[in-house]
């Protein structure tokens, strides 16, 4: 099916016919800001029929305070001919959370704006995914500096200090503290080490785990004489905290967790890790939190005992698979919404990732750049989720309106990650996995060695595993035509060494095509 052209308008049917069809809310104003067009969701956002939203303003629904901003972003978008996208607090079906708000100028074929298009759009689970993932790279890399202060104190009392000082180096937690035992008759303990922005907390602080004393019925004393892993948010709240209530209040702690520390036979006290957010520890969080507090156990076991320094090192790289894999999981979990949404590319991330990763192996990428290709290969579609579906699985060629939603990915995944502190660029390497050498790409028309290699890597894999598998408007074209395509574009688009390195793993046979098999298709 070939694709209308620029001069064929849309009808007001089709026009309606497309918008209702979008998973968002969805509003068309004309040039002074007066509402046109709009689909079902937006209008049962305001207990309307669609009819009853045509002809109205912003001031027919909204207070005058909101209402006045709203037509002044329109007019800002009307006047530059630029698109703006806009996060704010906001609410759907009476829900508070947080909204994303797209609007783009309509032009007529003089390239004169007559109206706007306004997308709106939920952004509350996605933004407690961001939120929930960087806690989980926060804990997942104090554990990693952990295991390296492990390898290097020399003896007990530096381990332990080594260990908090680890926690708290990049301030994502405001206080690391390790008790110990001082009078096993009375139940008292005292802080063996402690660092962090809040240490004078911990230097004044009083614990016990007695059950009759109010300083034992803590985190901390309930953890030593229970066994197990306490976590507790919003601290200033919790009854049970009242005799360190003021204390938390003044240095601004809202959550704990703490985890009985043993070595061997012998109860050493508990590991204690304060934040500043109410809701910094999670499942995943207390998890790592469990495993760094093994591997300090370990640590002292092993110094307490002489055990081999080998073992220390082979426990630290352990570990380090452990993290890895947290954030493998992490993103693995994110791109597979994505491919629930679009069966015909289900798998198709985790292709161009295997592939991707034969083509650095083949250039001599080393195992720690490969490792942050592959996680960006997983998820370099992740952008695609704010596209229909029914545009992802058009069988037919995509109308050019269709294909400008599409080329929004990259800078959609993009700014979906890039909050988030991976040890890797993740975040831009999706960003250009569409930039050509010859400055032909996008989002951004970066050329040359302005893209990094690993995006250049990943196109090369993409552009061959979509040729080499089938696709909903198409056949799979075969290893053969994808490796005569990137030949064609070595040098120009495609970097060479990546497009060499590509042909030589897939004449080795190394990669399979992804051929489509869906039961009922047709």
């Amino acid at each position: 099916m070939s694709t209308s052209t620029a001069h064929s308008p849309l009808s007001a049917c089709t026009l309606q016919g497309l918008i209702r069809q979008l998973p968002d809310r969805v509003v068309i104003k004309d040039s002074s800001s007066t509402f046109i067009a709009c689909n079902q969701r937006f209008a049962d956002d305001l207990g309307l029929t669609v009819d009853a939203v045509t002809g109205k303003t912003d001031f027919d629904f909204f207070p005058s305070h909101l209402a006045a901003r709203y037509q002044a972003d329109d007019q800002r978008v009307i006047r530059s001919g630029q698109s703006i996208t806009l996060q704010e607090p906001g609410a759907f079906a009476g829900n508070p959370g947080w909204l994303e708000t797209s609007k783009s100028p309509i032009l007529d074929a003089n390239g004169h704006c007559i109206g706007l298009t306004v997308i709106i759009r939920d952004i509350t689970q996605r933004l407690r995914d961001i939120d929930e993932m960087r806690r989980q790279s926060w804990a997942v890399q104090a554990n990693s500096r952990t295991n390296q202060a492990l390898v290097q104190a020399r003896d007990e009392s530096e381990l332990l200090q080594a260990v908090c000082e680890a926690i708290v180096a990049d301030q994502r937690y405001q206080l690391a503290l390790i008790c110990g035992i001082s009078d096993v008759q009375q139940k008292q303990l005292q802080v063996l080490a402690c660092a962090g922005s809040a240490r004078r907390y911990a230097e004044q602080l009083r614990v016990s785990w007695d059950e009759t004393d109010p300083n034992g019925q803590g985190p901390i004393g309930h953890c030593i004489r229970q066994g197990n892993t306490v976590s507790l948010g919003e601290l200033q709240q919790q009854p049970q905290f009242q005799p360190w209530q003021a204390a938390v209040h003044h240095f601004g702690l809202q959550a704990i967790v703490a985890i009985p520390l043993v070595a061997g036979p012998d109860l050493i006290g508990a590991l204690a890790v304060y934040a500043g957010e109410a809701q910094s520890f999670g499942p995943v969080e207390v998890q790592v939190f469990e495993e760094l507090t093994r591997n300090v156990q370990f640590g002292i076991q092993s110094r307490r005992t002489q055990v081999a320094y080998q073992q220390s090192l082979q426990e630290q790289a352990s570990q380090a698979q452990v993290l890895e894999k947290a954030l493998e999981n992490a993103l693995a979990a994110i791109a597979s919404v994505l491919e629930q949404r679009d069966p015909y590319t289900a798998g198709h991330q985790k292709h161009v990732a295997e592939l991707a990763v034969l083509i650095g192996q083949e250039m001599g990428l080393s195992a720690e750049r490969l490792r942050g290709l592959y996680l960006s290969g997983v998820v370099h579609d992740l952008g695609k989720i704010e596209v229909p579906a029914e545009i992802l699985s058009k069988p037919s060629r995509l109308h050019p309106v269709e294909f400008a939603l599409v080329k929004r990915h990259p800078d959609v995944a993009y700014n979906i990650l890039k909050n988030i502190d991976f040890p890797w660029p993740i975040a831009d390497i999706i960003r250009q996995h569409h930039e050509y050498l010859d400055g032909s790409g996008y989002p951004l028309g970066l050329s040359g060695d302005a893209i990094l290699l690993e995006a250049r890597i990943l196109t090369v894999a993409d552009i061959v595993e979509s040729m080499s598998s089938d696709r909903p408007y198409r056949a799979a074209l075969g290893i053969e035509q994808a490796i005569a395509q990137i030949r064609l574009m070595r040098g120009v688009q495609l970097d060479p060494e990546a497009v060499d390195a590509c042909i030589r793993v897939l004449e080795l046979g190394a990669f399979t095509p992804h051929l489509l098999s869906l039961e009922g298709s047709h």
